[in-house]
């Protein structure tokens, strides 16, 4: 309890996430390729230090407004495409001069539009050309009534080129301060070598307790209920 966890995270937190995304998300993912963070908003920044401030972000409007102001308080380049009620506009997204595309497929916040299948395809079809990247917020997915979820873009695609993010801010408490992605793993090493040195930013004793409710079966039934 009182040794400083690993910088991406304590180990058993992500054994736990790996077999927990695969079962509910179907992202297969090794331990090595999740970061465990203070909150999404803090992984955002950490996304814009490991690409690089050349790069420019396309982000959904209406969207989750930290989303926006992380990335302007990164002095960053940024587009706004507009939401629809299938999506991302076709037209909009085709158009951008972003390399990075931030989107919410399932149930964007405040919109509540969830993109459908071959939106989902769009999106990845887009991702496939000239060193584009995107970043898959799936927050608040586990609250479907849907007996099969809908797919992940993460999952769906073979391309190594899609970072998935999620938190337990909804599904356990605001308080808690937990965040994670699952890193491609054509960027592992990029992570190590740009951002490896940087601290874990969640208390390893806290690690330990989440990693327990979810291997004990308690977070599943939480959700259930």
């Amino acid at each position: 309890l009182l040794f400083e966890s690993d910088s991406q995270g304590e180990a058993a937190l992500r054994f736990e996430i790996s077999k927990y995304v695969y079962k509910s998300r179907g992202v297969i993912a090794s331990p090595e390729q999740i970061v465990i963070g203070a909150g999404s908003e803090y992984l955002y920044g950490l996304i814009v230090e490991l690409f690089g401030r050349h790069r420019t972000y396309a982000i959904e409007t209406p969207s989750y407004k930290k989303i926006e102001q992380v990335y302007k308080a990164t002095e960053i380049d940024y587009e706004l495409l507009p939401l629809r009620s299938s999506g991302i506009d076709s037209k909009a997204l085709a158009g951008t001069k972003a390399n990075v595309l931030h989107t919410t497929p399932y149930r964007s916040y405040p919109s509540g539009v969830t993109a459908t299948a071959s939106k989902r395809h769009e999106y990845i079809r887009w991702s496939d050309k000239n060193d584009r990247y995107i970043i898959e917020d799936d927050f608040e997915s586990e609250f479907s009534l849907l007996k099969k979820n809908e797919e992940t873009l993460f999952g769906t695609t073979e391309s190594d080129n899609i970072i998935y993010m999620n938190t337990f801010s909804k599904t356990i408490a605001p308080s808690i301060r937990i965040g994670y992605m699952v890193l491609p793993e054509s960027l592992l090493q990029d992570f190590e070598n740009k951002l490896g040195f940087y601290s874990c930013t969640v208390p390893t004793y806290i690690q330990l307790v989440l990693a327990e409710l979810i291997s004990s079966g308690e977070f599943e039934r939480h959700i259930n209920r």
